[in-house]
């Protein structure tokens, strides 16, 4: 979990105490085993820490060098072993993770940072000559923030230790903003915050008195291909990646648990960590009493049974945001999820039973989507028996021809895709519900991994496994973990990993009519026929659909007399709208929590922060 921040007064003006223990507060919420505040002359350095490897046990960062340079690292470092043997016998096989880097680039420096593999961030700065250089690891896996101009420089973990400095408005991004409204993907990184920024996956920003520069220095090759003897050598391969995945995460300080639906994402995992543990293993579930369609405990269960797990069921059927002290709110974060509520039971519960570490199959869907060019893979490598085989089953299958042919075999082609791209852009977000004003800056552009992902097997799958997007997800989670002490862990994040799923074969991932056919092959002796079989996946969508339909009580929020959302939407468009019932029901939902968290989250913050401004332009 753990948090810290740094902030450099260019000028070399003393820095104020006062402005450091506020940012301090903007931190305090991840982590209670520790914390440091360090200011002296022109900066100030802060650490909130919550230990969750053994070795960092007792750890108090920021770290001090003996030339005088400070070092703040964030995250975990999953290849040790490999680093520990780069570096000799120079340092011990105890040394913690931030040690163990910071030894790492005083002998080999930032050019041999993309061999570092794990989820971190850091910031390595000499007051002396005012120079630093910070870095986030290759999959964004941990989260860093900016804001330098002129007069200062502040970096960290969680933009509201930036935000209260008083140099940066706390203002919204509203492009930002928007797309979170709208559940829509954004085409290059951005923080909720207007003027912060944050650092892209695999990228290192170095400060001198020459400015700044950006550089990335993890860039895997998208031209990379893996091709195996056959299909159970993929499937070996992949189990071994994803068994070494797991056992990368389950280093902590407390037990381990994992949360366990009845899909191919976490079922595979949860079986690896109950191969691996040699403690009896938590699976955490949701189950539904009076939504049968969505309860999952006929695939889970059969699975903990076979392999020792104590599954923990909890009904979700009455959870619900309740707009109260419990709701999950983000001050940094404006716009809600109805099943936010299910992922804090969980954590409520793991908390309970005494789990520190949670493992979760969120974002495994990333590796398996994207394979609409499986023909044209298969005639390039002159499989003809397989692409007519292919052909027939889904020409015989029932799916809609019409449907199949357009995304197996003309969407593929570089020529529409070209044409797509062409008429998408500069194209106004296609919807209804925004303000003219908000909806202009929803704009179709290109995507920053796009020029990259040309030479990809898979150039959509690229961008989105290589974005920032997954890695935003788990920081924005990581602000409700860290009420209940648990951190989660993502194994279908893992480096290693990810770059082989990318490089293989799209028939690995669809094949015969079947999804995911490198899990079932790699899981065929752990897994049930039921979960073989499997071929979809639950949609929770009737459950939120059920929960907005009884959530009249909150109606409230969404039906203020001068409403903050109606900066965003169009308030006519609840008026007799003829759109599909659900996605006007959604909306105004996600409206009426923005009102409530307006109203309990950013009005108190803006409250003080617009005092202490009063208070600096009175002093000058």
């Amino acid at each position: 979990m753990s948090a810290f921040f740094i902030a450099i007064n260019r000028q070399r003006a003393a820095f104020d105490q006062a402005v450091a223990e506020r940012m301090m507060r903007g931190i305090q919420h991840f982590g209670q085993d520790a914390n440091s505040l360090i200011v002296q002359s022109h900066f100030a350095i802060a650490y909130q820490s919550q230990w969750t490897v053994p070795e960092e046990q007792g750890e108090r960062q920021p770290l001090a060098t003996e030339d005088g340079r400070w070092f703040v690292f964030h995250g975990r470092i999953d290849n040790r072993e490999a680093i520990l043997s780069r570096l000799g016998g120079a340092v011990s096989g105890d040394i913690s993770d931030a040690a163990l880097l910071l030894k790492y680039l005083q002998s080999f420096g930032e050019a041999e940072l993309e061999e570092v593999i794990g989820p971190y961030v850091f910031v390595l700065f000499d007051p002396h000559k005012d120079s630093l250089i910070a870095a986030r690891d290759g999959m964004g896996g941990r989260y860093l923030a900016y804001y330098i101009d002129d007069n200062v420089v502040l970096i960290a973990t969680y933009e509201l230790a930036i935000v209260t400095h008083g140099a940066v408005p706390y203002e919204l991004n509203d492009e930002k903003a928007a797309r979170i409204l709208m559940n829509e993907m954004e085409a290059r990184p951005s923080s909720t915050i207007a003027k912060v920024h944050p650092l892209n996956p695999g990228e290192l920003l170095r400060l001198s008195d020459g400015g700044c520069e950006f550089h990335r220095f993890y860039r895997p090759d998208p031209t990379k291909r893996v091709r195996l003897a056959d299909d159970q050598a993929y499937a070996l391969e992949f189990k071994r990646l994803l068994t070494q995945a797991v056992r990368r995460r389950l280093r902590s300080v407390g037990a381990v648990g994992t949360m366990l639906s009845g899909g191919l994402d976490s079922v595979p995992m949860t079986i690896a960590a109950a191969q691996l543990q040699e403690a009896n293993l938590h699976a955490f579930s949701w189950i539904f009493e009076n939504y049968p369609e969505l309860d999952e405990r006929s695939y889970s269960s059969p699975i903990c049974d076979k392999f020792n797990i104590e599954q923990v069921m909890i009904n979700c059927d009455d959870v619900w945001p309740k707009f109260d002290n419990d709701t999950h709110v983000n001050p940094v974060f404006p716009f809600g999820i109805p099943y936010s509520e299910f992922q804090q039971e969980t954590f409520r519960r793991a908390q309970q039973a005494g789990v520190k570490t949670l493992l979760t199959g969120i974002h495994g869907d990333l590796l398996y989507e994207y394979g609409q060019g499986i023909f044209y893979e298969l005639v390039k490598a002159r499989r003809w028996k397989d692409f007519a085989a292919e052909f027939k089953r889904f020409w015989r299958s029932s799916l809609p021809k019409t449907r199949w042919l357009k995304h197996y075999f003309i969407k593929p082609l570089p020529v529409v895709k070209k044409l797509n791209c062409l008429r998408n852009r500069s194209k106004p977000y296609p919807t209804d519900c925004l303000q003219d004003s908000i909806a202009a800056l929803l704009v179709k552009q290109s995507h920053w991994l796009k020029k990259e992902s040309r030479t990809a097997l898979r150039p959509e799958q690229w961008q989105v496994v290589m974005d920032g997007f997954a890695g935003e997800d788990m920081a924005h989670g990581r602000y409700m973990e860290a009420k209940y002490g648990i951190e989660r862990r993502y194994p279908y994040r893992d480096r290693d990993l990810c770059e082989f799923m990318l490089a293989i074969p799209s028939d690995q991932l669809y094949f015969n009519l079947t999804k995911r056919p490198i899990i079932k092959r790699a899981f065929a002796a752990e897994l049930s026929p039921e979960l073989l079989a499997r071929n979809d996946k639950t949609d929770f969508s009737a459950i939120i659909e059920a929960g907005i339909e009884k959530d009249n009580k909150n109606l409230k929020w969404f039906a203020s007399s001068s409403p903050n959302w109606s900066h965003f939407v169009k308030e006519c468009y609840f008026e007799h709208n003829s759109t599909e019932k659900q996605q006007v029901n959604v909306i105004q939902w996600r409206c009426g929590y923005y009102e409530y968290w307006k109203s309990v989250c950013y009005n108190p913050v803006h409250c003080e922060l617009g005092q202490i401004n009063e208070k600096t332009q009175d002093d000058e």
